[in-house]
């Protein structure tokens, strides 16, 4: 079995600057945020709006919560759709939290993040907010789904969990939408265990967003949780925030390109594309089968990397997040109240089915994969070369 704990140590470089971070904390024995002036969440903070460019931010207990925080100050209500792409879930998860409907735009299949003219089409009267991915560290199109977002006046939310250090145009994910999110939960760039950050592009928002609607003694204004980052957290996300360009160039950059040139040259697996304007950060490597249309056969790929130890992961989740029981069947808090039933439907009467996004149909099944996050340049490095040499075979028959 991998030691994931000792891979975390050497590839994030966890140490004396966390530690001495933690005894200040405990040394100060003020460990929440409140009447904690200069205390380390309001530091950690301040350095993530110094590292993105984001007007506000604000520290987050994880980034589920942090999405569904997102969501429930967009305006949407219960019954109103929210446009997500359908690599993965949580977006959706996110809108459903609030009772709002999921609406999956599809991906381009080349970059596999939303595919901008897809939004487009995807938009009703009863649209009231995006939420986007920048997934596996690459930025989606975000200057024209911004630009869309606006035409339409769709509150914007970036989901960012694995795409910090990304840029578009050399402008930071998170800072194009209303908000975006961060996760730094184990398996991300900049790690706290658990955690995230919101930036806020707007003060006005993210004035409210700390105060008519935070958690307190007394009724908030509006339904809301505890959402808030403890000071430890926070300390342990700082020193990793002044290091995270670092680990990213040196490690997690390097094992991506490794992939990367693995396959070069090779016609049946297609590198994923990245636009000019993208600056992408390694998160995870991926690229499609397309060796059915050479003629060759996808199961003894698969064997190959079962017998040779690659470590390659195919498929991802197999079907779009729409084709999935929960969505479908829409008791989501098993209480016997679907969202696809009266009142939701006198608002959206839409439905989930196959061929919903005829791309991520396709393509979900050819992706191949490699997580990076846990994988030392050593292994990745070794996994490259069986990878490379598992082309060779494949190609001689």
């Amino acid at each position: 079995m991998k030691d994931y704990g000792l891979f975390a140590r050497e590839l994030r470089s966890l140490g004396e600057p966390e530690m001495t971070y933690l005894r200040e904390v405990f040394e100060r024995g003020k460990m929440s945020i409140f009447f904690n002036e200069n205390g380390f969440v309001e530091r950690f903070q301040k350095a993530f709006e110094k590292y993105t460019g984001a007007k506000r931010t604000l520290a987050r207990c994880n980034g589920m919560c942090a999405l569904a925080e997102a969501v429930s100050v967009s305006g949407a209500k219960a019954g109103n759709e929210i446009i997500c792409d359908p690599v993965v879930h949580f977006g959706a998860l996110a809108a459903l939290y609030w009772n709002c409907i999921p609406r999956f735009a599809d991906v381009e299949a080349d970059t596999y993040c939303m595919d901008p003219a897809s939004l487009e089409a995807n938009i009703t009267d009863n649209t009231k907010a995006v939420i986007v991915t920048h997934l596996w560290g690459l930025p989606a199109r975000i200057d024209a789904i911004a630009e869309i977002c606006k035409k339409h006046n769709l509150f914007l939310i970036e989901d960012c969990a694995h795409a910090i250090g990304a840029r578009w145009n050399g402008k930071h994910v998170g800072t194009f939408g209303e908000i975006g999110m961060f996760s730094f939960q184990e398996f991300k760039q900049l790690s706290t265990g658990d955690g995230a950050m919101s930036t806020i592009n707007n003060e006005e928002l993210a004035w409210k967003m700390e105060n008519v609607w935070r958690f307190s003694g007394e009724s908030p204004a509006m339904m809301t949780l505890n959402w808030r980052m403890n000071e430890m957290t926070a300390a342990v996300g700082l020193a990793q925030l002044e290091k995270v360009d670092g680990i990213i160039r040196g490690t997690y950059n390097k094992t991506l390109q490794m992939f990367q040139d693995a396959i070069k040259g090779c016609k049946w697996l297609s590198p994923r594309v990245v636009p000019h304007e993208a600056t992408q950060v390694g998160y995870w490597f991926a690229c499609t089968w397309q060796g059915d249309k050479y003629g060759l056969d996808y199961g003894r790929f698969k064997k190959l990397n079962d017998d040779m130890n690659i470590g390659l992961r195919f498929g991802f989740n197999q079907t779009a997040p729409y084709e999935f029981d929960f969505f479908k069947k829409g008791d989501i808090y098993g209480n016997g109240v679907p969202y696809h039933t009266p009142p939701f439907t006198q608002l959206s009467n839409y439905t989930y089915h196959r061929g919903l996004c005829p791309v991520i149909e396709d393509l979900m099944p050819r992706l191949v994969t490699v997580n990076l996050i846990f994988l030392s340049k050593d292994e990745a490095s070794r996994q490259a070369d069986l990878l490379h040499e598992a082309i060779s075979i494949m190609n001689r028959g």
